[in-house]
C-alpha cells in the first residue's frame, strides 16, 4: 500500500498541531508549489491517493500524526483535499 509522502507532508502543514494559520500553510503550499518537479510529484501522488480504495481519506486527514480536518465522510474528505491540494496545483500548472 502506498504511504502518499509528498500529500501526507503537504497535508501536515495545514494540521492544528503546526499552528500555522490558514494563509501561511498557503503561502507555504504555493511556496512549495513553485518548483514543476515537485507540480509533478503532487499531481501523480494525488491522482493515485484519489483512485486507491485501500486508503481511507478520512483518517489521512485525521490520523495519530496531525490532524488537518475533521471529515463526516470519504466524500468530505475528498472534497478537502481536492481544494487544499488539488485546486492550488492547478492553478499552478501552465
Amino acid at each position: 500500500m502506498p504511504n502518499y509522502p509528498t500529500v501526507r507532508q503537504l497535508l501536515s502543514l495545514f494540521s492544528v498541531d503546526v499552528g500555522l494559520e490558514e494563509a501561511a500553510a498557503h503561502g507555504a503550499l504555493i511556496n512549495w508549489l513553485s518548483e514543476q518537479q515537485r507540480r509533478q510529484q503532487l499531481s501523480d501522488e494525488l491522482q493515485a491517493l484519489l483512485q486507491d480504495s485501500s486508503i481511507s481519506l478520512v483518517e489521512l486527514l485525521d490520523n495519530p500524526d496531525f490532524v488537518v480536518y475533521p471529515a463526516d465522510d470519504e466524500q468530505d474528505a475528498r472534497q478537502y483535499i481536492l481544494a487544499t491540494l488539488w485546486q492550488p496545483l492547478t492553478q499552478m500548472t501552465p
